[in-house]
């Protein structure tokens, strides 16, 4: 299991993971980071990420903890999540709201991508614990991010991998491509949709500034105009790169701050790649209740 650093880029919350040269160490290519594997019980296992957030001299634990120890692949795990202050030790209890949820946790299957949640933990304001339970469909290989931010502090993005066992036994995709056409058929609660996927510009380069607009109609064609606010936006947008060592998360360059808020078919997403390469991007919308997820893999060519 291992835990990562991240950072933050503008309007983007962009992370990376610097490729490890030969005989180096995870403690030398992350000095303000410690990895601690244990378990205090003998039901869960505890990740622990150090995440020095600058220019601000504080120090943040990140600490992760799965009950069963390992998760099982069709079985519910129940993750524990605490953010504490290295210095005061206590765990955190008050946080800030980043597009109106406390705390975003991502996980994808690291071997190609084709696993995606995008969920939120609970607080329990009296412990300072986030809790959720969820259920992988397979083992394999797997990756989380977690996007927090202390009352008044500094917002973190930090990772972790770790492994889900048991059966079935994911099956990994021969390689990652670039789809061959960017429009999509989605299925949202047994309702259709259709949804394109538009780079402004057309050729996305790394270091960049890139629009990336998302248009979203019926199963007939139809432009929705009626699309509901999603996390205080008009939509939600995720981009991993293919190895899954970099991750950007995106909204809206317009919030939405009134709930009686209507849109469409139209929204769009500011992006700013760090490097070349094969890119996967899940957008989310929310129409009539229903929550859609479309998912589009393109390549950044510099």
């Amino acid at each position: 299991m291992e835990d990562e650093q991240g950072s933050l880029q503008h309007n983007t919350h962009g992370q990376s993971e610097a490729p490890r040269r030969k005989g180096e160490s995870q403690a030398s290519r992350h000095k303000q980071y410690q990895q601690h594997h244990h378990s205090p019980q003998p039901k869960t296992t505890t990740l622990t990420a150090v995440t020095s957030m600058m220019p601000a001299v504080i120090n943040y634990n990140v600490n992760v903890q799965f009950d069963p120890a390992t998760p099982q692949a069709g079985k519910p795990t129940n993750l524990s999540l605490i953010v504490t202050e290295q210095k005061v030790g206590e765990p955190i209890k008050q946080f800030d709201i980043i597009h109106d949820k406390l705390m975003h946790l991502v996980i994808v299957n690291s071997e190609d991508l084709s696993y995606f949640v995008h969920i939120h933990p609970r607080l329990d304001e009296g412990s300072g614990v986030f809790t959720i339970d969820h259920n992988f469909t397979e083992s394999g290989r797997y990756k989380m991010w977690i996007d927090v931010k202390p009352k008044g502090g500094t917002q973190i993005l930090t990772a972790f991998r770790f492994n889900v066992e048991g059966q079935p036994v994911h099956s990994r995709a021969n390689t990652i491509a670039p789809d061959q056409t960017l429009v999509k058929k989605v299925l949202a609660d047994g309702q259709s949709y259709q949804v394109t996927l538009n780079f402004q510009p057309e050729d996305p380069a790394p270091g960049k500034d890139v629009i990336l607009s998302f248009e979203i109609r019926d199963a007939n064609g139809k432009p929705i105009r009626n699309l509901e606010p999603l996390m205080a936006a008009g939509g939600h947008c995720i981009i991993i790169a293919a190895d899954a060592r970099e991750f950007l998360h995106v909204h809206p360059a317009e919030e939405v701050d009134v709930p009686s808020w209507r849109g469409g078919p139209f929204v769009s997403f500011l992006a700013n790649f760090p490097k070349p390469g094969l890119y996967r991007a899940w957008g989310q919308f929310q129409h009539e209740g229903r929550l859609m997820t479309a998912d589009f893999t393109f390549e950044v060519t510099g």
